[in-house]
């Protein structure tokens, strides 16, 4: 590991005249080669004599890790116990030789930072040292820790895990002084560079590029500031592009990050103008404000620490999030930066796009689907053949693909061997072969993550092939943050913020949203099935010759027995959010990604309904009904609302919102309608996703339409009359979408609130009529609010929108229609 001084400027003289350098320290190579003569061997490099343990503390600055060491570090953790490290280094050696890579996963990170206010008490280290316990890190930074010197027994004194590496910036007599530790068995300490506020290390972490952190404790002297933030500055171009910096800055960047206000000083412009020159991310703490108080008991409380990171390091790790952790010494809190703040266990499988464009693909599929022999029900068992080959795609993507990074460097490197070979005039017919193969391969390797990036980013526009910008991982990255649940408050109005705590209040609130009668059991299945996703169908038709025997034999099985099988039926729910600011579970709408087989026996039956279904469904429902618009439906409410105007006629017209439309519909009531309608036999709830779902909807809400209609044949309902005929209108439909038109009479609209709650009592469909709103038609406002109050819904004013279009406005208005 080099280690280097950051620039001469940034070596400060102290008040004795000596230059105070850094540590960097191992814990299991204690020795220096070589002693360091003076200032002018800085900037030579040193490498641990792995015999030589005479050394009582930390590296010196200039000294780096060993060859064997720093090759060993390249297996990313990988280590076979009783080898030691130049042993394991040669083992390395051979799988490298053969192209056997291990340890390759996705990395996430928990990097704590704290101004301790002195280690130096035994008692405090016992502390905080339970505390990292606790916690459990990868990377620790320490401020003010007062000490000159950090050997190994002091360090681990402060952290006990087996493995780690440090670097010091030594405190000036009992003043300043920083420490930085990191889990070597996880991270691999690559550079180490000290400045006069500051300690940078640089990791290197397989499958992606170096990152620097650096650990800072700013000058609390506004004359030396400038110093700080020049040399911020200069830290930023040396560990460009993923730098992620942390520690107690001393000093704010905004007024609301003093408890109480502060006057704008020219320290923080000149902070804020750092930030934002440097373009960093400065998130704000999710779970408090300040960082730093004088515990007095009319606190003065301030935001002192903080971490800042680069565009680059947001590129990779976008869940990030910082927070304060429980204060348990010091007048600091410690502060905690978390790549992977929530935990949600195993993610669902995934198919890739970019499988299909693999040559060798359609012959490894008709392989593996062949090779699975199972017996029992032909829906179950071509389930089973699915989680088969879902198996066997796993590992196929893992040889065949590996990590794209790591691909496209190892053949864009061969490649520019060969040119380089070229250049010195020696090049053969093999080798110029070569090239272009390697060169074929490099671009089908960017074709296939520019696939990778365009499905999780979901860009319609963008044409397979087009450049592969960070447009498509931001537009990813951006769509995950949009999509993901940081913080939820319940019914109670209580915040939760953990992993566990809003898994728990999902649950419950769902299952009180589909739970049945008392009588009948609820339950949750917990098992997810293959191939779960919409883009699944793609394999359908590329390997259509391979599977089409298998699924007539499913199709023919459905339609004797009727059954669908548990597995085929399975559903995977997903919550997307309505609005920007989604905090309650309610704002959030649950949508259910469903299995492939079961999509296409669902599209099946969905298209055969839907040649029957207006034969069925009353003509005032517009939706999902061949031979009606949603225009009709929007254009026939203009026209009854604009005549009842023109006529000088009383009216109301009462525009209903239906709780959670799809959730709350009763099971055994569609089965009774289905019933009475002649046609087949679910406790409650429509899954949004489902292809049937539409289709019965529109059943159940049909039985209000026959409802109203059976009122006006009583004469209970009046309605709006209409056109030459003085045709009878009292309500139209689009899906869940109603409007219910009544004249003014109290007791059509108490006949109105009765039918609607036994349609609700029935069915299941309760309207909110927090959400529904009255209009009256030449009708003075007294009168609207009193049959408003009857309802108890909002009395509201003309235009309103109904289907996304305006309704009751005036057409020859400037602006009409213009939303």
């Amino acid at each position: 590991m080099k280690n280097r001084v950051l620039t001469e400027n940034c070596l400060k003289k102290r008040d004795d005249g000596d230059h105070r350098l850094g540590y960097a320290g191992n814990p299991n190579h204690d020795g220096v080669a070589s002693q360091v003569a003076g200032m002018n061997l800085m900037s030579e490099s040193l490498n641990y004599d792995m015999t030589n343990s005479s050394s009582s503390h930390g590296i010196p600055i200039m000294g780096a890790v060993s060859k064997g060491v720093s090759d060993f570090s390249q297996t990313s953790g990988f280590h076979i116990e009783g080898l030691s490290p130049s042993k394991m280094a040669k083992v390395c050696e051979v799988l490298s030789s053969l192209d056997i890579k291990v340890g390759s996963e996705v990395f996430f990170m928990k990097i704590i930072s704290w101004n301790i206010r002195g280690l130096g008490s035994r008692t405090k280290r016992r502390v905080v040292k339970d505390f990292l316990r606790l916690q459990n890190p990868d990377v620790v930074m320490f401020q003010e820790t007062k000490r000159e010197v950090c050997d190994r027994r002091f360090v681990g004194s402060v952290w006990s895990v087996r493995n780690k590496e440090w670097a010091i910036l030594p405190a000036c007599g009992a003043l300043g002084g920083i420490l930085i530790i990191w889990d070597s068995k996880k991270m691999r300490g690559e550079e180490v560079v000290i400045g006069s506020f500051s300690v940078s290390v640089k990791f290197l972490l397989d499958g992606s590029g170096p990152l620097w952190m650096s650990a800072v404790y700013g000058p609390n002297n506004p004359s030396i500031r400038k110093e700080f933030w020049a040399e911020l500055s200069d830290l930023f171009g040396l560990t460009y592009p993923s730098w992620c910096v942390g520690g107690d800055f001393n000093v704010i960047r905004r007024r609301s990050e003093k408890l109480g206000g502060s006057r704008v000083t020219s320290s923080m412009r000149d902070f804020d103008g750092f930030i934002r020159e440097s373009e960093l991310h400065d998130s704000p703490l999710r779970n408090a404000s300040f960082t730093w108080s004088n515990m007095q008991e009319s606190p003065v409380c301030k935001r002192l620490d903080r971490f800042l990171y680069s565009n680059e390091w947001k590129l990779s790790f976008p869940q990030s999030l910082q927070e304060v952790l429980p204060r348990w010494t010091s007048d600091h809190w410690p502060i905690v930066l978390d790549t992977n703040p929530f935990k949600w266990g195993p993610t669902p499988f995934r198919f890739e796009n970019m499988w299909l464009q693999h040559h060798n693909f359609k012959e490894s599929f008709s392989s593996w689907w062949r090779e699975f022999e199972g017996n029992g029900w032909e829906g179950h068992k071509f389930m089973r053949k699915l989680q088969f080959v879902k198996a066997k795609l796993k590992d196929w993507n893992k040889n065949t693909f590996g990590l794209l990074k790591e691909r496209k460097k190892s053949i864009s490197d061969e490649i520019a061997n060969i040119d380089a070979i070229e250049q010195e005039g020696a090049l053969s017919s093999d080798l110029v072969a070569l090239r272009a193969i390697r060169k074929g391969e490099l671009e089908e390797l960017i074709l296939r993550e520019e696939i990778h990036w365009k499905q999780k980013a979901k860009i319609k526009w963008v044409k397979e092939g087009d450049c592969n910008s960070k447009l498509f991982h931001k537009v990813a990255n951006g769509r995950r943050n949009k999509n993901f649940i940081k913080i939820l408050e319940n019914e109670r109005g209580l915040v939760v913020d953990s992993s566990e705590s809003i898994t728990e209040e999902i649950l419950l609130y769902f299952k009180k949203l589909y739970s049945c009668p008392p009588r009948e059991s609820w339950r949750v299945e917990g098992m997810i099935g293959p191939l779960f996703q919409k883009r699944a169908h793609l394999v359908f038709q590329d390997c259509w010759d391979v599977i089409k025997e298998d699924l007539v034999r499913v199709f023919a099985e459905f339609h004797n027995s009727g059954i669908i099988n548990q597995n085929t039926n399975a559903s995977f729910i997903v919550l997307l959010p309505k609005k920007s600011q989604s905090k309650k579970i309610s704002d959030f709408r649950p949508i259910s990604l469903i299995t492939c087989l079961y999509k296409i026996i669902a599209k099946v039956l969905s298209g055969r309904l839907r040649g029957v279904l207006q034969e069925t469904i009353h003509s005032t429902q517009g939706a999902f009904v061949q031979g009606r618009q949603i225009l009709d439906a929007v254009l026939i409410a203009n026209e009854i609302v604009d005549e009842k105007k023109r006529s000088g006629e009383e009216g109301v017209v009462f525009k209903i919102d239906f709780e959670k439309a799809y959730d709350h519909v009763k099971w055994d009531f569609l089965d009774h309608v289905l019933e009475k309608k002649g046609w087949v036999k679910a406790a409650r709830g429509l899954r949004q996703g489902d292809p049937l779902s539409p289709f019965l909807f529109t059943i159940v809400a049909d039985v209000l339409s026959r409802m109203l209609l059976k009122a006006e044949e009583r004469n209970l309902l009046e309605g709006f009359r209409v056109g030459r005929n003085r045709c009878r209108v009292s309500h139209l439909q689009f899906a869940d979408d109603t409007i219910l038109f009544a004249s003014p009479r109290e007791e059509e609209v108490q006949t109105l609130k009765s039918l609607l709650l036994v349609f609700g009592q029935i069915s299941g469909l309760k309207v909110n009529l927090d959400k529904s709103n009255l209009f009256g038609i030449n009708l003075d406002q007294n009168h609207l609010s009193r049959l408003a109050l009857l309802l108890d819904c909002k009395a509201s004013d003309w235009p309103i929108l109904y289907l996304g279009l305006p309704l009751g406005g005036n057409p020859t208005a400037c602006g009409f229609g213009i939303q």
